[in-house]
């Protein structure tokens, strides 16, 4: 047998790991909530009669995946759904292997200005008060995104990023 005499391991070093956690999580509901209380002084209808409009919220989740997937189709990337879709702030999305962190930030401006796009064109189409749950929903929902891709603002420009169950990790190789 013959091995390889060109073979390249990497170690990496952690910088910083981005969770969003069950506080993020019950940030997200208290948000969600104090909205829903605006669009009803906004629309002067009772808070209850749009508990209903809640079932848009789905549709954010799958919007995420498919504008992430189409990213990555587009660019050759290799994306990886993973089974903690309905758990996961990024909705199970993400790469197997650690990526560039230019990558990474690109990939995540797309997602989240190509879901607030697209909910803004829905709203058009939709019932008002279902329009404005869809656009509270696409922001408030894309929090953990955006945070993640505030934080990766002050990695170095060498690091890549791990996406991982429930948060992503920023990791400098050493090799």
């Amino acid at each position: 047998m013959k091995e390889s005499a060109n073979q390249t391991i990497y170690s990496y070093k952690l910088l910083h790991r981005f969770r969003w956690g069950l506080l993020g999580h019950l940030f997200q509901w208290l948000l969600m909530g104090v909205s829903m209380i605006a669009i009803s002084f906004y629309l002067h209808i009772p808070a209850a009669r749009l508990i209903v409009t809640l079932a848009i919220l789905p549709a954010i989740a799958v919007g995420h995946l498919v504008v992430f997937r189409l990213y990555a189709q587009l660019r050759l990337l290799k994306p990886q759904t993973t089974a903690d879709m309905l758990v996961s702030p990024w909705w199970g999305s993400g790469y197997r292997l650690p990526v560039p962190i230019s990558v990474y930030r690109r990939g995540e401006c797309v997602v989240l200005l190509g879901c607030l796009f697209l909910a803004a064109a829905a709203y058009v189409w939709l019932p008002v008060e279902y329009g404005l749950t869809l656009l509270c929903g696409t922001l408030v929902l894309s929090l953990p995104r955006l945070f993640a891709l505030l934080v990766s603002l002050r990695q170095s420009k060498k690091s890549r990023v791990k996406y991982e169950n429930r948060g992503v990790a920023f990791l400098l190789t050493d090799g």
